[in-house]
């Protein structure tokens, strides 16, 4: 009950207190604490430095471009009479299977190649433990 009591005291009014005419001269006092320092003369920024950042930028981009230009390039084709590039076709004949039969026989062999492969891994994995 003792910390009741405190508090009750201290409900209605401020319990930090300013000593008088603290600020009265405050600004006089607190140039006068200060040490003279002279002024600084700020410092010169060359033309370099202010243009460095603008250079670095330029530079990012033109390698950005030049790994563009060297990662799309297409490979390079044959040129015919006239300078530019002969076309290249496929027949539609071998894009789509004729029948369903060769569709099945072309997924029969994708399984087969699967499966002959995990047998061999395994067979090689069992010989090599013994």
């Amino acid at each position: 009950m003792e910390i009741d009591d405190r508090l009750k005291e201290f409900k209605d009014r401020n319990p930090f207190r300013i000593p008088d005419g603290y600020f009265e001269n405050f600004a006089e006092n607190m140039t006068n604490r200060l040490p003279d320092v002279p002024a600084k003369q700020p410092d010169v920024i060359s033309l370099y430095d202010r243009v460095k950042p603008w250079l670095y930028m330029a530079a990012a981009f033109a390698g950005l471009v030049i790994l563009f230009n060297v990662l799309n390039r297409t490979a390079e084709t044959p040129l015919d009479d006239n300078g530019s590039p002969e076309k290249t076709t496929m027949p539609v004949s071998s894009l789509y299977p004729e029948s369903e039969a060769d569709e099945n026989d072309e997924f029969l062999e994708y399984i087969e190649d699967m499966y002959t492969d995990k047998y061999a891994l395994s067979y090689i994995d069992d010989f090599m433990d013994n």
